[in-house]
């Protein structure tokens, strides 16, 4: 008896701990300064005239705009001066990948967005992201990993 009951403590612990990102669908997710998972709660895609993809989210607190060139799949590299963007705003602070940040060592922005899966039938997008941005002068920085774009729904254009 004890033996089962240990078995089935272990088998609670292993599964009762996944965050099943399919329960969430569509999701615009990630792990934001490593210790929340930041949901959007509102999310739109939206394809411009020039061909350009941009996801933008809101959780009710920040909002999340992530820019891509282009409508294709792949990975699209982000740093200071790069094609691609993403800006993150919260409380009064704007974070971007197109700033760098200020210490006594000098830290610069990064990260990548990819593009997994463009299903033009349904017109969703999949995809996934990490980043470091900072804020126009350098002084404060937000790092989100684990980033997840799953299966988001085009609001605009087609793809």
């Amino acid at each position: 008896m004890k033996k089962l009951l240990s078995s089935l403590l272990i088998i609670l612990t292993l599964f009762g701990c996944q965050d099943n990102i399919q329960s969430s669908l569509p999701a615009f997710q990630g792990l934001k300064n490593g210790d929340f998972t930041w949901r959007s709660s509102s999310s739109s895609v939206v394809v411009d005239a020039a061909g350009a993809l941009t996801f933008t989210g809101t959780d009710g607190y920040g909002t999340l705009t992530i820019k891509v060139p282009t409508v294709a799949l792949g990975s699209f590299v982000l740093g200071e001066n790069s094609t691609s963007l993403v800006t993150y705003s919260e409380d009064q602070f704007l974070y971007s990948t197109n700033n760098n940040g200020t210490a006594s060592i000098v830290y610069v922005s990064d990260g990548k967005i990819t593009i997994d899966e463009l299903d033009s039938v349904n017109g969703t997008v999949t995809g996934s992201f990490y980043f470091n941005a900072y804020t126009a002068y350098g002084e404060r920085v937000m790092n989100f990993s684990e980033g997840v774009i799953y299966k988001l729904p085009v609001t605009e254009g087609t793809l």
